[in-house]
């Protein structure tokens, strides 16, 4: 219970203590929108692609047989792609050199003994090298061909058996090989076809090109938030001085009890301008959204911003000095900014990474923010983000109560 009243009133005494530095705060919250929005003017500027540019693939075929060359003549002479996606037929070297040229996003590699090793059961891959400076291009692409890959694994394994049927049978070893052509050539047209579904404009959700304004919109409002929140926790904390910590403690005062105030009064303030950004973001850009989902994007708003105050109070709490306690606010905020996708969108980031980031919980909260807001998300689930608070709470506690009975 002393606790309690402990919290509420170092809580009151912040709120003070920031009412008290309203002149700041005008500078606190313009400047980083100033900032942000000179970067973001630069960064669209390179991430943007030019309207209606297809796709350029190159096509190598260093298998050679009959199959393999008849795939990439029907493929190289039709628009089966669409008008998105060009295929040319080239060499290994022709490929190599568009490709340091820039005039290829990638090429798709039809390795040696492709054909035997797709009648002989063994393992088919099919290699794609990509440009480095194209990581859209090149990922749809691999989509693409993972997709045909799967189809591929099934077409094996109908070949496979057939051969295996037809050498119990009196035939010709010639005439099972026309037997394999030929079911090689219905897989063929099964894949190509429409129904197939494999080489066809596939969408992929590049909510940087297709809603450019909407999400780099959306992407300030979030670095915004973040920034906001952590100028007023290390506003808050300007005026905490040693000499006065050493008193409190004698009065049996903690500093876990002052962190918690601290955290209540950014979490307050943060939230309350945070959803006034919002909802100048819906009216900027013209979504129709409803209350609920104003109810939906308060939540993760909360919950991400509860978690990254934490995180702070966390660093405080490991961090004597206060000046290299400062430098890791900062570290520790560019890092969950970078990587929750908000300054680079995470499909430009190495595919293994991507597999990483949503377990974390910036990057969590960025990509539900995107659904419900550009994407019309009706759901949202809410037990990661709720998950990361949690341990972030757990960790904070355990953290300051050892360390005040170390010190003690």
């Amino acid at each position: 219970m002393d606790s309690l009243k402990r919290i509420a009133f170092f809580t009151g005494q912040y709120q003070k203590q920031l009412q008290k530095k309203w002149k700041s705060l005008p500078l606190l919250l313009l400047f980083p929108i100033l900032i942000i929005g000179l970067c973001f003017y630069v960064l669209v500027s390179f991430l943007l692609p030019a309207e209606d540019k297809p796709i350029e693939v190159g096509l190598v075929d260093l298998d050679k047989s009959e199959e393999t060359t008849m795939l990439v003549d029907v493929i190289d002479n039709s628009s089966l792609l669409g008008s998105y996606i060009h295929i040319n037929h080239l060499t290994n070297q022709e490929a190599d050199h568009a490709l340091e040229k820039g005039k290829l996003s990638s090429y798709i590699l039809f390795p040696e003994n492709f054909t035997n090793d797709l009648y002989s059961g063994n393992p088919v891959n099919i290699p794609i090298v990509g440009n480095p400076n194209q990581p859209v291009e090149s990922y749809i692409i691999k989509e693409l061909i993972d997709s045909m890959t799967r189809y591929i694994a099934s077409a094996q394994a109908s070949i496979l058996t057939i051969n295996e049927y037809a050498k119990q049978l009196p035939i010709e070893s010639e005439q099972r090989q026309e037997m394999l052509l030929d079911q090689f050539n219905q897989f063929m047209i099964f894949t190509l076809s429409a129904k197939g579904k494999i080489f066809h404009e596939k969408e992929i959700a590049n909510l940087t090109t297709t809603s450019p304004v909407q999400y780099y919109s959306l992407s300030g409002w979030f670095l915004l938030v973040t920034i906001w929140i952590l100028g007023i926790y290390i506003l808050l904390g300007n005026e905490e001085k040693a000499s006065m910590w050493n008193r409190m403690r004698l009065y049996g005062v903690t500093k876990l009890q002052r962190m918690i105030s601290r955290i209540i009064i950014s979490l307050a303030y943060g939230c309350l301008l945070a959803l006034t950004g919002f909802y100048l973001f819906i009216k900027f850009t013209n979504i129709e959204f409803y209350l609920i989902d104003y109810g939906r994007i308060s939540i993760i708003v909360g919950l991400y911003s509860l978690t990254f105050l934490l995180g702070l109070a966390i660093i405080d709490s490991a961090v004597p000095s206060k000046k290299l306690s400062l430098l890791m606010h900062f570290t520790f905020t560019g890092l969950i900014l970078f990587i929750s996708g908000a300054i680079v969108p995470s499909i430009y980031f190495p595919e293994k990474a991507q597999t990483a980031l949503p377990y974390l919980f910036s990057t969590q909260a960025f990509d539900w923010l995107t659904q419900v807001a550009i994407e019309g998300r009706m759901f949202v689930e809410y037990g990661p983000l709720a998950v990361s608070a949690l341990g972030g709470i757990l960790l904070l506690v355990a953290f300051s109560t050892w360390k005040e009975r170390t010190q003690g």
